[in-house]
């Protein structure tokens, strides 16, 4: 793995050879900041793990990390979040570790430490209060989504406690990458872009956060039918619901729907490589009702061949009934030899609302 990572990097070390002040990147500088982006990120806990497992690295580490984890980063170097990523680092013993297992902290002012005070009293000064007022703080998992940071103050009135608030270990998102490539461009002189080809790559898939009019990049082929034509589901954009840009692409029927739709799309692929296929779903009291199958509702990948044949099986990830905030679906699988394309499903074959957004593929292997 280390000899692909070297392989990996060349257009990289060329890019940071302009970097004011940073050296060449080192073989071992490399392997540390592989052994960061290689940690599971899937949910809230694990983000915040891999926030403290780069606290020792150097530039030149950040920015190789950078390529593939620009949110990572950015919460190392840029101020505002940093802030934040100084009180997870303030923090030691029984607390560090309830953190890093997902749970929540409530702890009143007279409970924290020297430690935690100081890199508190840098958030209340941020906005523009004065960290004597501070009363406590809340630090934990939100929405299966973040970890969010929230500082109690006493207000201007008696009795009166106001609240601020700071996001961390939020989940990586085509869009979200970009706003952190950007600030990063300008922290470090030089645009960490992502590898062109190889492990680390995006592969071609296109609007993956449904930023333009779906039939642009995404087909819209009929799913399951029971019987009739009519009451057909809806599958449009949906501007006010998103978590990565400003859209999603949103699923939505009732008992009475009798043609179910998917959304997919075809994108070219290397055999041989293993892809990581991930998006991000919302749903709003998804059920079943009449004949629907609990089966409908996913996020599938198949692979086909030169001829337009489907080679093996579909592979999938299923979605959750009820409703929850957004949550991370992922399909890791090998591409099998005489594979050219992959086609990416996006199905949600019951009653209720789902919202996807945030769909990415990328080699990992």
């Amino acid at each position: 793995m280390l000899r692909t990572l070297f392989r990996m990097v060349p257009l990289l070390l060329a890019t940071t050879a302009a970097l004011a002040g940073v050296g060449a990147i080192t073989d071992e500088e490399i392997a540390r900041s592989a052994a960061v982006s290689q940690m599971p990120d899937e949910s809230p806990a694990e983000r915040i793990n891999q926030l403290l497992a780069a606290r020792g690295l150097n530039p030149n580490e950040q920015f190789v990390l950078a390529s593939t984890h620009p949110g990572v980063v950015e919460q190392l170097v840029i101020s505002e979040h940093r802030l934040a990523t100084d009180y997870l680092y303030s923090l030691t013993g029984v607390e560090l570790h309830k953190v890093r297992e997902g749970r929540t902290l409530i702890r009143p002012e007279r409970a924290l430490s020297s430690f935690e005070l100081k890199a508190l009293g840098k958030i209340c000064e941020h906005f523009g209060q004065d960290p004597e007022k501070l009363k406590g703080i809340r630090f934990g998992p939100k929405d299966g989504r973040i970890y969010e940071l929230e500082l109690s103050l006493r207000g201007k009135r008696k009795k009166q406690t106001v609240t601020y608030s700071m996001e961390l270990a939020w989940p990586a998102t085509p869009a979200r990458n970009e706003a952190s490539r950007v600030s990063l461009t300008k922290h470090f002189g030089a645009r960490p872009s992502r590898l062109s080809h190889g492990v680390g790559s995006l592969l071609p898939l296109q609007d993956g956060s449904f930023e333009v009019p779906l039939d642009r990049h995404w087909d819209l082929m009929p799913g399951t039918k029971f019987g009739h034509h009519t009451p057909a589901q809806q599958v449009t954009l949906d501007p006010k619901v998103s978590i990565d840009g400003s859209q999603s692409v949103r699923f939505y029927a009732t008992e009475r729907t009798r043609q179910f739709f998917r959304v997919h799309q075809q994108v070219p692929v290397q055999a041989g490589t293993r892809i990581r296929l991930r998006s991000q779903v919302k749903t709003n009291l998804i059920r079943l009702e009449f004949q629907q199958r609990r089966s409908d509702f996913y996020m599938g990948l198949s692979f086909i061949g030169n001829g337009g044949q489907t080679l093996g099986q579909t592979f999938t990830a299923s979605g959750r009934m009820g409703s929850h905030p957004w949550e991370l679906l992922e399909i890791i699988q090998d591409v099998p030899p005489g594979a050219t394309e992959v086609e990416i499903v996006l199905s949600c074959g019951a009653s209720g609302t789902a919202w996807y957004d945030a769909v990415s593929l990328e080699v990992v292997h």
